[in-house]
């Protein structure tokens, strides 16, 4: 496969919260990865948090349902490039069957990798792509994948067949969160303070260590730009002024 049909990686040590993991486990900056699709286009679970940039324009559209605005594609709109390298992956998956969805993403994913993120920007747009994603997994028993998703349905329908080295992290806020509390999946949840996370019994995590975990829910706190005078765009002046750390772009 020449280089031009390969899918693109980037770099995981970009964002400050996936550094510190990083340096956690002592892995070098050069064998971390992560994986984008334009955010919300891929999202067919998403709900509370929908939103979408347009390919050509950057400008954001959030869904109907919408009350906080999904930071990936905040950062879309911002970065002509960011949304480009999105749209490119996702043109070369849509239309693959699930071998042809294997062996690119195999073939794509650098060798010296030892973590992967698939879906920091987007997420599993339909149940052969993530099955495609199990499979490059069980391929590369020496490599961590992790994930947040709100496609849950997917993990449902593969709860047996989820190999070890891929941590799920289920992201509440979706149209299956009703699968999360049937099947007691681990959550991820979105908090507009860190008094809400008190309150829920939810530790926040800061590094992504919650997340590599295969037990334990966790918080997450709101970030990226939100809507003038929305409650969630309240929440981020708040944090701010209380000097919270919540924010992780270098």
């Amino acid at each position: 496969m020449t280089n031009s049909n390969l899918l693109e990686f980037s770099p995981m040590a970009d964002n400050v919260k996936t550094l510190r993991l990083l340096k956690l486990l002592g892995i070098a900056r050069s064998r971390g990865y992560v994986f984008n699709l334009p955010s919300g286009f891929t999202c067919p679970g998403a709900l509370d948090c929908l939103s979408k940039a347009d390919r050509v324009t950057g400008k954001i559209t959030d869904g109907k349902n919408t009350q906080f605005r999904c930071f990936s594609a905040t950062t879309e709109a911002l970065r002509t490039r960011a949304r480009d390298q999105g749209w490119r992956n996702f043109d070369k998956l849509r239309g693959l069957d699930y071998e042809q969805m294997v062996q690119i993403i195999n073939e794509s994913l650098p060798e010296n990798a030892e973590i992967v993120r698939p879906g920091v920007r987007g997420d599993f747009f339909n149940q052969t792509y993530f099955e495609a994603w199990l499979a490059v997994a069980r391929l590369r028993p020496g490599t961590l994948f992790y994930c947040y998703t709100k496609s849950v349905n997917y993990v449902v329908a593969n709860l047996d067949r989820i190999p070890e080295n891929f941590i799920i992290n289920a992201s509440r806020g979706g149209r299956y969160d009703d699968l999360i509390d049937q099947y007691n999946l681990k959550v991820a949840e979105v908090v507009y303070s860190p008094e809400e996370a008190e309150a829920k019994g939810l530790p926040i995590d800061h590094d992504e260590t919650h997340a590599i975990t295969k037990t334990g829910n966790f918080a997450l706190l709101l970030h990226g730009q939100q809507p003038k005078g929305s409650e969630a765009n309240q929440a981020i002046k708040d944090m701010k002024a209380n000097n919270v750390e919540f924010a992780y772009s270098r």
